[in-house]
């Protein structure tokens, strides 16, 4: 493998696409029919019977499996969490998880390349019916197998060439929780019925278990079916690798914009306090790189670099509950500050290695951070804002922050809009107050509620339904009409709902400045009032210019 071609399965179809997509030319096979209105008229790669589109996907399938299982296994597959963009967007959505791939098989039957591909992994899990929450981290055990075949396009004027892999009916996936899942009661009657189904020897806590299983299964299968687009930019030699399928010449959107250097790792995940993300892997002819990485939402977070096999001792001994800390790397970056981009230059490593990625100590909110991993063969080329520092070699802390809000896109705002709609997608609330104290008298959790006015209209715009016993809360909520930009700063605070009296939890204001040119994903820290503000919560918002 090249450095600049992806690991995992994307690095396996590298090689196809290079050496394929080089002989297809124009191309003459559409995925569909919204990929053929995409490009010019082409002529084929061949005529009649001498060079049909399936003895095309034939010889593809033949060259990539010997080749699939090599790159596959040993990779950390992203899981995506439950409110996703569809389409090239969604490749700006964070990973909540990871599924290990242990296990693979790859042959061809039929023209057809078949795949079994099996593993261990965790996500986070956030869910509550009928009066019980469970909110962790699940470990897993997974498998998937499916067959496909394999087209091939060129849009001549992007110069974007396409590889699909299109799923033949039939997917088979199956997900098995490995560890505990533990449902908690949210209320007194939740609490009482909770008891008596313990004595009937049918727990929430394994109805959770077993819901768990069929709704991971289901997931998986329905994402694999929807089959796999594998990208190749031939002005920067950029390869990329999404699930689902996008028209021909289209390329999944990434948090960090690519340049004229073909990157290696752009992504960007969510952990939750006590949790890992494991980015990459990076191999180890990749030489001299540059991270570029910034700290979007949370406290603080930890990157170090470690060597794949003390990667895979490390999570096999965790599997066993025989860990403490960490596995044994180098630091690479300690970020305290949000909004912060930096830059890390990181020397040529003999070994396979990953990133691992952790909150910092007592974190009590999630972070999110973006990433991009590029090899050192060219000057790295701007990114509309460019990071914050550069330096050599680990950590340290970052600079200072830089605002209280971001787009998710990580690239050069355009023209500011006229008016835009803002969604609030999502708020985070701290397990305890700004001063150190319960959110409830018992110790219970939080009762949040957000509302949110217009600062220079005097006038209050929308509040939100009360969300009781939640530090994670999922608003969906569209302020009404489209908003000027005479209608901002918006004020966002959040509020506990209490019976001696409604306390706030924090506030955060969205300046006019802040607002991006085209539809993106933002974040605001909610902080508490007083002489020494504390970040008490996240608030997550979309926004959608109207003109």
């Amino acid at each position: 493998m090249t450095r600049r071609e992806k690991n995992g399965l994307m690095g396996a179809l590298g090689v196809l696409a290079v050496g394929v997509l080089g002989v297809a030319g124009c191309g003459n096979v559409a995925y569909d029919d919204r990929a053929e209105a995409a490009s010019p008229e082409c002529e084929g790669t061949a005529g009649g019977e001498e060079g049909t589109p399936d003895e095309l996907s034939e010889l593809m399938a033949e060259l990539i499996a010997p080749r699939i299982c090599d790159q596959v296994t040993g990779s950390f597959i992203g899981m995506p969490g439950e409110d996703g963009h569809e389409g090239t967007a969604a490749g700006l959505d964070p990973a909540v998880g990871r599924w290990w791939i242990r296990r693979c098989a790859a042959d061809v039957r039929d023209g057809r390349l078949h795949v079994g591909i099996a593993g261990p992994g965790w996500t986070w899990l956030d869910r509550e019916s009928t009066g019980f929450r469970v909110r962790q981290y699940l470990r897993f055990e997974a498998e998937a197998a499916f067959s496909a075949s394999l087209h091939v396009g060129y849009d001549a004027r992007s110069r974007i060439a396409t590889i699909w892999l299109r799923p033949a009916p039939g997917v088979e996936a199956q997900v098995r929780p490995t560890g505990l899942v533990q449902a908690e009661a949210t209320g007194i009657f939740s609490s009482m019925l909770g008891g008596i189904l313990d004595l009937t020897g049918s727990s929430a806590s394994d109805r959770a278990q077993q819901q768990a299983a069929e709704e991971g299964s289901q997931r998986l299968t329905e994402k694999l079916a929807t089959g796999f687009t594998v990208t190749f930019q031939l002005d920067n030699e950029q390869m990329d690798f999404m699930l689902g399928q996008l028209a021909r010449g289209q390329t999944p959107q990434r948090p960090w914009p690519s340049g004229a250097t073909a990157w290696l790792v752009n992504e960007r995940s969510s952990v939750w306090p006590g949790g890992v993300d494991v980015v990459g892997p990076i191999p180890e002819d990749a030489g001299e790189i540059s991270l570029d990485v910034e700290l979007e939402e949370g406290e603080g977070a930890v990157l170090r670099r470690v060597c794949a096999d003390t990667l895979h001792r490390w999570l096999d001994a965790a599997w066993n509950g025989q860990t403490s800390g960490p596995p044994d790397g180098h630091q690479v970056a300690a970020l305290n500050s949000t909004h912060a981009p930096r830059t890390v230059r990181l020397d040529a490593t003999d070994c396979r290695s990953l990133l691992l990625v952790t909150p910092r100590e007592q974190a009590e909110l999630p972070v999110m951070l973006r990433y991009r991993v590029t090899p050192v063969e060219a000057p790295e080329p701007g990114d509309g804002g460019g990071p914050a520092v550069a330096s050599v070699g680990g950590g340290g802390a970052d600079g200072a922050s830089h605002g209280g809000s971001s787009a998710s896109a990580g690239s050069a705002t355009a023209v500011r809009p006229r008016t835009v709609r803002v969604e609030l997608r999502s708020l985070s609330v701290t397990a305890q107050m700004g001063d150190g104290s319960d959110w409830d008298m018992f110790g219970g959790e939080p009762d949040p509620y957000v509302i949110v006015t217009s600062i220079p209209q005097g006038r209050q715009l929308d509040r939100s339904d009360v969300a009781d016993d939640s530090r994670e809360v999922r608003l969906h909520r569209t302020l009404p009409g489209a908003l000027r930009m005479e209608d901002f700063p918006l004020r966002f605070v959040v509020y506990d709902e209490d019976v001696a009296g409604d306390e706030v939890v924090g506030s955060a204001d969205l300046e006019p400045s802040s607002i991006p040119g085209r539809e993106s994903d933002m974040t605001l820290d909610i902080r508490s009032q007083g002489d020494t503000p504390r970040q008490t919560g996240t608030l997550r918002l979309r926004i959608t210019p109207v003109d």
